[in-house]
């Protein structure tokens, strides 16, 4: 695994199904990653070969963002299990550290009308959905 000091370091927030899955795969791509959570038991859905750091605590607060070494990840990926909270620290992680690429998992995609800063992406796991779909009904025609 890369040490942060190297070219590109991810921290993820939260330790959800979707969180847990691009922490373990990102760690098995050699990139030093962080994941942060709450609740200790989430790091069990991380895969046994993650080599990177877990950070028990609320991401909401800078001194949890700062111990998963905020400031030098190139990536942020905010998938907790509440939109509104993922807004908030999206929104946080943008105004007080230069992380340029931001990604956060909502499951209301109307709330991606709060998110305006350029190197905020959103995945609507609805929209995600429906494409998954469509991909599928024009395989049938």
């Amino acid at each position: 695994m890369k040490r942060k000091t190297e070219k590109k370091m991810i921290v993820v927030i939260g330790a959800s199904r979707l969180g847990a899955q691009i922490a373990s795969m990102s760690s098995e791509d050699g990139i030093y990653t962080a994941i942060v959570d709450n609740d200790a038991s989430s790091f069990n859905k991380v895969s046994g070969n993650y080599s990177g750091d877990k950070i028990l605590g609320d991401a909401q607060e800078t001194s949890v963002l700062e111990k998963a070494h905020i400031r030098e990840a190139k990536e942020a990926v905010v998938a907790t299990g509440d939109d509104d909270t993922n807004i908030f620290i999206a929104c946080l992680i943008t105004t007080l550290y230069s992380v340029p690429n931001v990604i956060v998992r909502l499951r209301d995609e109307r709330k991606a009308a709060l998110l305006s800063d350029p190197r905020i992406q959103v995945i609507s796991t609805s929209m995600l959905s429906l494409n998954a779909y469509k991909a599928i009904k024009a395989t049938e025609e």
